[in-house]
């Protein structure tokens, strides 16, 4: 007796996973009129991949790369638009404070884009930050720059407001539903996922810590475990976004601290990289000690009205390449074949934009950001046969 083939549903674009990527691609998709179908392998807003952790950062004057500039610009005003087709509160400004030495990575790569682009901000003293926002302890040494174009955005309610509008569009969410399988043909792209099979046209990959399951060899990703905290403000309005910017500090030369005011859960804290390198089906999810002494006697240090002890924490992953930029383009063997978003910890705040460049490949319309510098080929990976 032959095995009974399962059925094809076909669609014009297939996207995989559903954390800000996937979604925002999913609605931007949907939105032009094409027929879209998003698999996830667990749920819309859980807990095991890079898109939870209540609030994300948002900021204009980008010490990484001065070349997100115009991509940032697009994006606060893609996710004002979201907000109000959707209805929700997605992002709240607070200003942004980066702290530290002015030679360091972060101030001098703050300042560098900022008079590159001409965008406002200014620079204060460790004690003209400490008087004006005294949330924060600074050392003599340091110096702070100030940007009003930051703030915050609520995390799971981006993910639902573009899941709500993909739905609305026609997409079609399936969820529980793992990838198994893909191959190219003269009809389209098959994925088999959760079951079932399905032919698209395009296949657009926003798979996070499990890109590299699914297209082995074709980035080098490492998958970093990271461990947010909260802490309690004791009822201080310091802490309030009011009078608390969102902040990052680099406290010495490439060790990075970054927090956002509270909200209604504490005040975020947490590291920026030095986590472990970890398997993303094999992440120790047990906050201990070693994850929360270094942030602690970092509250102690420099947010000294907070709690000394975390009142929540969470687990993430960023997806990290090489050089911690993106990665947005063609599967080297296959062009119907979209990988985006290995973003190295750094790319939520980018989602509203990039799923409109993303829907610009995919229709074939020209866009105005040039992504060609975060194309996966640059890391001249020859990609496993098969």
């Amino acid at each position: 007796m032959q095995e009974a083939r399962l059925s094809v549903r076909r669609c014009d674009a297939l996207v995989i996973g559903c954390g800000v990527m996937g979604s925002s691609v999913s609605y931007n998709l949907a939105s032009r009129g094409l027929r879209v179908v998003n698999v996830e392998r667990f749920r819309v807003n859980h807990e095991l991949g890079s898109s939870h952790g209540r609030t994300r950062i948002i900021r204009l004057a980008y010490y990484e790369d001065e070349r997100y500039v115009p991509m940032l610009r697009r994006a606060f005003e893609a996710w004002r638009e979201v907000e109000r087709k959707s209805g929700a509160q997605l992002l709240r400004m607070t200003g942004g404070l980066m702290m530290g030495r002015e030679e360091g990575e972060l101030v001098g790569g703050v300042l560098r884009t900022a008079r590159a682009h001409g965008l406002e901000h200014h620079v204060l003293s460790a004690r003209e930050a400490e008087e004006r926002f005294e949330a924060f302890t600074l050392s003599e040494e340091f110096v702070a720059v100030h940007e009003e174009s930051a703030g915050m955005l609520f995390a799971e309610e981006s993910v639902r407001a573009f899941v709500g509008l993909a739905r609305e569009a026609g997409c079609d969410f399936v969820q529980s539903a793992q990838v198994t399988g893909w191959k190219a043909g003269p009809e389209g792209v098959e994925v088999e996922a959760g079951g079932e099979r399905f032919l698209a046209d395009r296949v657009v990959s926003c798979a996070g810590p499990w890109t590299g399951q699914l297209f082995p060899g074709v980035l080098p990703l490492k998958c970093e475990r990271q461990v947010p905290l909260w802490f309690s403000s004791l009822g201080d309005g310091a802490f309030g976004p009011d009078r608390m910017p969102v902040f990052i500090m680099e406290e010495e030369p490439g060790r990075f601290f970054y927090g956002l005011p509270e909200v209604g859960h504490g005040v975020k804290v947490a590291r920026t990289h030095e986590g472990d390198i970890v398997e993303p089906d094999r992440v120790n999810r047990e906050v201990a000690s070693e994850d929360t002494a270094p942030v602690e006697a970092f509250v102690a240090r420099r947010l000294k009205k907070l709690g000394r002890e975390p009142i929540a924490s969470t687990t993430c992953l960023y997806s990290n390449t090489p050089d911690f930029n993106f990665a947005i383009g063609p599967h080297p063997k296959e062009g119907r074949v979209l990988v985006v978003s290995a973003c190295s910890g750094h790319g939520f705040k980018f989602a509203s934009v990039i799923g409109e460049i993303v829907s610009d490949m995919v229709t074939g319309k020209k866009n105005e950001f040039d992504v060609s510098w975060l194309g996966p080929e640059r890391f001249n990976q020859k990609p496993n046969p098969g």
